[in-house]
């Protein structure tokens, strides 16, 4: 009997175990025009690359003037920064900065700030908050940051 059931196991096919779906995140519909828009406006203004500490400063100045923490509330913190070793891209979130050595210059710094003050990959409302530290801490003017993201197709809320 016990031969029997090995044998039936043995020509039984394997059936492959279901894979676990991911949920599903929304397009970023406008990744690439973001991007096209920053090489060609704000990247021959770049400026100089920054240190590590001048970007963690930078970091923190972003986050006290957007979210106005209590005067010795030791409770806040602004995003961890990560030196971005063996990485190709930036990223940012309200919780962790990453930034490769290329990375490092303002504009691209309050991207990845903008990041954690929206949740909507590069999309309008995205763009708006990026735009405002822009014009905050990089000295752009916003009517004409606005005239070249409608020139570049660029939603923005």
């Amino acid at each position: 009997m016990l031969d029997r059931l090995f044998s039936l196991w043995r020509e039984a096919p394997a059936q492959p175990l279901p894979r676990p779906r991911r949920p599903k995140r929304p397009r970023d519909f406008q990744r690439r025009r973001v991007y096209g828009w920053e090489a060609a406006v704000l990247q021959p203004t770049a400026g100089p690359f920054l240190s590590l500490a001048a970007c963690a400063a930078l970091i923190d100045e972003v986050y006290r003037w957007r979210e106005r923490p209590a005067p010795g509330d030791s409770a806040w913190q602004p995003p961890v920064l990560g030196d971005g070793r063996g990485r190709r891209h930036a990223c940012g979130s309200r919780e962790i900065i990453k930034l490769p050595r290329w990375a490092r210059t303002r504009a691209i710094v309050l991207h990845e700030c903008a990041h954690g003050m929206s949740a909507d990959g590069h999309g309008p409302g995205f763009v708006r908050a990026y735009v405002g530290l822009l014009c905050t801490f990089a000295g752009h003017e916003r009517a004409v940051l606005e005239a070249s993201l409608r020139e570049h197709g660029v939603r923005i809320a």
